[in-house]
């Protein structure tokens, strides 16, 4: 009798440190959690990438940089990088709370894990070349200008969905 007791006191003692501390759940983010809330962090940062590429197209910088055809915005084709945004999010929720302190220099650097997949898999697969050297070395800085705000945005929406402590 005694145990329930106690168990139920423990119990009424966990539910009032709760209501005292209204951001206690923000603590307790399982790495699923922090996952799934950077999925949607990432297909923000993949729509930056998005902007800024018809941003640079409008400029006329694309067209300087080797890239005569401007992005879509219409539907199927906005979708494609919104999905990978989003899957390029799950290793990003996977190591948001190592980062998390120096998140945006993360966000930074993190741009390069696409970047080389991109760089050494999918353009040689196209016919680009390592690199996409193949287009020229300004079709490179173009890739590399156009999807630096993919980290950054990434970062910054990760930290205003997660909140203060991941």
């Amino acid at each position: 009798m005694k145990t329930d007791e106690r168990l139920a006191d423990k119990q009424v003692g966990q539910a009032s440190k709760m209501e005292a501390e209204p951001n206690a759940m923000e603590t307790a983010l399982t790495i699923s959690q922090r996952v799934a809330l950077c999925v949607p962090a990432g297909v923000l940062g993949a729509l930056a990438v998005v902007l800024s590429k018809y941003l640079l197209f409008e400029l006329g910088l694309s067209a300087a940089l080797g890239v005569n055809v401007p992005v879509s915005l219409k539907s199927p084709d906005i979708y494609r990088p919104l999905f990978w945004g989003g899957l390029w999010g799950i290793p990003f929720g996977l190591l948001v709370r190592v980062a998390w302190r120096k998140l945006y220099l993360f966000g930074l650097l993190y741009v390069l894990a696409p970047l080389l997949v991109s760089f050494l898999i999918f353009l040689p697969m196209s016919g680009a070349g390592y690199f996409g050297l193949r287009q020229g070395p300004m079709f490179t800085v173009y890739l590399l200008l156009v999807n630096v705000p993919f980290g950054i945005v990434t970062a910054l929406a990760a930290r205003a969905i997660i909140g203060k402590t991941p």
